[in-house]
């Protein structure tokens, strides 16, 4: 016995016997109008905007006091997104922190950690003495650019 089947619109796949009974048949063609076209949602008319709010954030130039708890990343920009998936950092008070970057290698994806110690100075933030790093915040964000990008980190809230 062949098959043929109706397809609709959205990708279903009514199948019926060539020999299908007149009952079946009508059933079959009844049901046709229910598949709906496909549309495009507008770009403005998308829930998820979440970039787009990042890009109308007014920054500030960052305190010391800006840095204190953890971070994680919501947004990585520029050469450093190739490899960077996620990234933590924990900032103290006493000017040392500790860091972990989710990162794309040639053999998988892996954590790597670094520590050390961190300073503000007027030209900048600097890791571990070095050269400076412009770091500005927004309210429960900080952002940081780095040599081939820019990191935009979250503040987290140990509950």
């Amino acid at each position: 016995m062949s098959w043929f089947g109706w397809r609709c619109v959205l990708g279903f796949r009514l199948e019926l016997p060539v020999r299908a009974s007149s009952t079946a048949v009508l059933a079959a063609l009844l049901l046709l109008p229910c598949c709906i076209g496909s549309n495009v949602v507008a770009t403005a008319d998308r829930a998820v905007v979440a970039k787009d709010a990042l890009a109308t954030t007014v920054w500030t130039a960052a305190a010391a006091a800006d840095f204190h708890g953890l971070f994680e990343s919501i947004e990585v920009r520029g050469e450093a997104a190739l490899s960077l998936r996620k990234v933590y950092y924990w900032f103290q008070a006493s000017g040392r922190y500790s860091g972990a970057a989710l990162v794309e290698q040639d053999d998988g994806v892996a954590f790597q950690t670094l520590s050390g110690t961190w300073t503000l100075a007027p030209d900048g933030l600097h890791l571990d003495g070095s050269e400076a790093l412009s770091a500005e915040v927004a309210p429960e964000l900080l952002r940081i650019a780095v040599p081939g990008g820019t990191l935009v980190l979250r503040r987290v809230v140990f509950e």
